[in-house]
């Protein structure tokens, strides 16, 4: 959709194209031109596909809420030289895929980081000139960030302008780290009270922290599967089912072959494993599949998600923010398997903590886990009443109600940046352009 005239988003939607889910969940960047205005505008970041979904949770929650608004979801790398881009793209999927250790270093030293230490000084002036244009021209009543990075560079906006933008972060894992917390920041809204916690550690103020839960999708605050929904998927509904995903880039290494140890297992389980974007691991499986003697489907990028894990007894994956509360929201146990340290370390502790899920440390264990549940679905019965307790399926409703309190007190507001001041040239300056006009 492109906007025109004078009209105004009420909620700006910070992304960044690192991955490739957050596009297809957010439907598609807006294209900008002339004058236009929106309500709220959002900024992520296409790493991944968690940052796009919680983004388009958010948009269709504040439609849904009022129907009127404009709200702009912008991929924040965008602002980025395109070579820069596509260097932080590549480096980010070839660091989870291939140097796992090598990121967990980068994460481990930077946790505790000042923001006004040099390296973060840096990074937030990546993209600060074509990110101020933006703000001037689409005006936002709130800016919202569901990813780190342009949440640091509004800050610094904030500070160096002298502007009184709300600015909300909403933190997508059960982490504390020094790319989420900037000064000037309005509201965090975070994932859990241990979130919560952390940020008043580093004296955060209590009145800004609201522990909303990650936002999620429509179909993760209401019943989203039916009768038919076996026969659409020709599934069986009277056998035990595990669903295998990591995430909507299909990251998680070891499924294949968790997959192929259970394809010649003598027990009543199927398969239902959802690759998102892995082309290689979809096509891997379907040939699996047509071999295996339990029944294996095999999805590729889906936007029903709640639909399959309502369908599911067990899921295996990977820790991230997302994933983990959408299964949380679907009371959902897991069995965590090849977690991303850093980040994802915290949200595994998380789910153990509160007895959600189990950790398989590799392949045979986690093969062991399955086979344990499916003879023994009392253990998983404690599971899900564990996941009850701790479940945040409102989590976007709630997010949605104090971005719109924001919203209220910032309709009118007016984003306008001085314009760089005319200097006047030196001799040196004078006779180079003379020599230019020769």
């Amino acid at each position: 959709m492109s906007f025109s005239g004078q009209e105004k988003c009420d909620v700006l939607i910070l992304s960044a194209n690192l991955g490739t889910g957050h596009y297809q969940v957010s439907g598609a960047l807006k294209s900008f031109s002339g004058q236009e205005k929106c309500d709220v505008l959002i900024l992520s970041a296409n790493l991944g596909t968690g940052h796009y979904q919680v983004s388009g949770a958010l948009k269709s929650r504040l439609v849904k809420e009022r129907p009127d608004l404009n709200i702009v979801i912008y991929d924040f790398f965008d602002h980025v030289d395109p070579l820069l881009k596509h260097l932080i793209r590549f480096s980010y999927e070839q660091s989870i895929k291939h140097f796992t250790y090598g990121y967990q270093w980068f994460y481990e030293a930077t946790r505790n980081l000042s923001p006004n230490s040099r390296l973060n000084q840096t990074v937030h002036a990546v993209g600060r000139q074509k990110l101020m244009e933006t703000l001037e021209r689409l005006s936002p009543g709130v800016v919202v960030c569901t990813f780190p990075n342009p949440a640091g560079v509004v800050s610094a906006i904030k500070i160096r302008e002298n502007i009184d933008i709300p600015l909300i972060t909403v933190i997508t894992d059960v982490a504390v780290h020094s790319q989420w917390v900037h000064p000037n920041v309005d509201a965090y809204l975070v994932a859990t009270e241990i979130v919560a916690e952390g940020l008043r550690r580093i004296n955060v103020p209590s009145e800004i922290i609201h522990v909303t839960g990650i936002p999620l999708r429509d179909g993760f605050e209401r019943q989203a599967s039916s009768n038919e929904s076996w026969h659409k998927y020709k599934l069986n509904p009277d056998l035990f089912t595990l669903m295998v995903m990591g995430g909507g880039g299909g990251f998680l290494s070891g499924a294949e072959t968790i997959c192929s140890m259970l394809s010649t297992a003598s027990i009543p389980i199927q398969i239902l494993a959802v690759t998102g974007t892995n082309h290689t691991m979809y096509k891997k499986l379907h040939q699996l599949s047509s071999i295996s003697l339990v029944p294996i489907r095999v999805l590729g990028f889906v936007e029903n998600i709640a639909e399959l894990m309502e369908m599911s007894d067990l899921l295996l994956t990977k820790a991230g923010g997302v994933t983990i509360f959408e299964a949380l929201a679907k009371n959902l146990p897991a069995i965590i398997h090849n977690p991303l340290p850093g980040h994802e370390s915290g949200n595994v502790h998380f789910l153990l903590s509160h007895n959600c899920a189990v950790l398989a440390n590799d392949e045979d264990s986690a093969v062991e886990y399955i086979m344990n549940f499916v003879r023994n679905p009392s253990i998983l019965d404690e599971m899900k009443q564990s996941t009850m307790r701790i479940s945040k399926p409102t989590a976007s409703k709630d997010a949605a109600c104090i971005i719109l309190k924001f919203l209220d007190l910032n309709k009118d507001i007016s984003i306008k940046f001085p314009k760089p001041k005319y200097r006047t040239p030196t001799l040196k300056s004078r006779r180079s352009i003379r020599l230019k006009q020769v």
